[in-house]
């Protein structure tokens, strides 16, 4: 019987550690915070600056509640990429430029929080942010803000395809190595798939320790 309860403990607490790990609420994107570089006290609903369960897009990330940005973007090239690059951002990487290219504000919500919220076009509340703005321009956290310009970073919306270059280890790999692939074919390079947004435990939300070029190292053969 003891054994058995120390069991149960164990698992308990196992999930508990595990639930603490991964909490938007101990992190950046909590909009709510004051530990945030660009937080509201407007409402403390942590979650609707992303999400929302009724009236939500789809397509870019689960139950959507943000304005989409429209660029135009200049996307990333490289006469060494074998790989098929897109003309624009999609899916999640899109929903990650919605705060991260400083053109939409952080409160340009579908449902807004409550009842009575919902237009038929996202649009700014108009909430007061720390910094005295609402987009990602007026933030203390320059780094973060990456604009239309994306010529200097790592490609993103290209497609994984290990039969154009031999350098790369395999979709099976990547995922073991836990790195995420998106897409219908799961095969797709997006900001999400180093980065999540639910847990900062490493830096700069990585999916994985970098520690020895390991992240890097998860994709590509060196």
């Amino acid at each position: 019987m003891k054994k058995t309860m120390f069991t149960v403990m164990v698992v308990l607490l196992s999930i508990s550690v595990a639930y603490a790990a991964q909490n938007v609420r101990n992190t950046k994107h909590n909009l709510t915070a004051t530990t945030s570089p660009y937080y509201t006290t407007a409402t403390d609903r942590v979650c609707v600056f992303c999400h929302t369960p009724h009236f939500a897009s789809t397509g870019n990330a689960p139950l959507w509640n943000r304005e989409l940005p429209t660029g135009p973007y200049n996307m990333y090239t490289s006469a060494t990429i074998d790989m098929t690059i897109q003309s624009s951002p999609k899916g999640v990487s899109l929903a990650c430029l919605s705060c991260h290219d400083g053109t939409v504000a952080f409160d340009s919500l579908a449902n807004a929080p409550g009842s009575g919220g919902v237009t038929t076009t996202p649009t700014s509340l108009e909430w007061t942010f720390a910094g005295g703005g609402n987009t990602m321009t007026d933030t203390t956290s320059p780094a973060a803000m990456l604009g239309t310009d994306l010529t200097n970073d790592h490609p993103i919306s290209i497609t994984y395809d290990t039969s154009k270059d031999s350098a790369f280890h395999s979709i099976a790999e990547v995922k073991t190595g836990g790195l995420t692939l998106y897409g219908s074919d799961k095969d797709q390079v997006e900001c999400g798939s180093c980065h999540n947004p639910h847990e900062d435990t490493l830096p700069t939300f990585l999916r994985i320790s970098n520690e020895n070029s390991d992240l890097c190292l998860t994709c590509h053969i060196k």
